[in-house]
């Protein structure tokens, strides 16, 4: 793969490390619900309805229902302005997470990580297909389906490495930003962690300004059968 063409998976893999960043921020925020992961909220969703802990699972609701809405202004987003849409929508990003921390340092309590779950939405409107590897969402098991798929293609003969590699790739970014995340939010609390995940997002959206080019025009790249 070429510089150029390294780039999308660069930048793929790094929004992959915020997503794991801020999925921890919000575990450990949320007691035990996530931002990103929301086969695990839904499951969490199921027991509390069924042990009727309707406050949980209100809240539970509440976080899955504004990760939809985030999919959904994603989408028209990515839609409405085509290739600017990677500056569009990490740029909107930006602006959940500085409200998020704004309402975290207003004590507002739980309700404060709704606009985190919001940005994790829209950011899967902006995956990339890289080396025949769906990489760049906000969950991972997807990516790890994946990596089995294109171990056993590799296998027959019918795949190339690389995909593999995307994909494991992708699984690690999100652990590391998993681990960076609970240790920095176990260092500083919780409105430093947002704004700090602000500030990453902030740098990713000019890398997307300053390389679109770039980084959109490959996104049907594929490097496997």
């Amino acid at each position: 793969m070429t510089d150029a063409g390294s780039r999308p998976l660069l930048f793929a893999t790094f929004a992959t490390l915020i997503a794991g960043f801020v999925d921890a921020v919000g575990y450990a925020h949320l007691g035990g619900l996530f931002l990103s992961f929301m086969s695990g909220n839904s499951t969490r969703l199921g027991i509390q309805l069924a042990e009727g802990h309707w406050p949980l699972a209100l809240l539970t609701a509440s976080v899955i229902a504004s990760f939809v809405a985030g999919a959904f202004f994603g989408t028209l987003i990515t839609d409405a302005v085509g290739e600017w849409k990677l500056v569009a929508v990490l740029g909107s990003e930006v602006l959940l997470f500085a409200l998020a921390a704004g309402l975290a340092g207003l004590d507002v309590g739980r309700l404060a990580l709704l606009p985190v779950a919001l940005a994790m939405g829209m950011q899967n409107s902006v995956h990339q297909i890289i080396a025949g590897a769906d990489i760049g969402k906000s969950f991972v098991t997807g990516a790890l389906f994946g990596l089995g798929q294109a171990l056993a293609r590799w296998a027959r003969g019918r795949g190339k490495p690389v995909e593999a590699l995307a994909y494991a790739g992708s699984w690690a970014s999100f652990v590391t930003g998993a681990g960076i995340g609970a240790t920095l939010l176990a260092a500083t609390g919780l409105v430093p962690a947002l704004v700090a995940a602000c500030l990453l997002l902030a740098g990713l959206t000019a890398t997307a300004f300053a390389f679109h080019g770039h980084l959109v025009r490959p996104f049907g790249l594929q490097g496997g059968d």
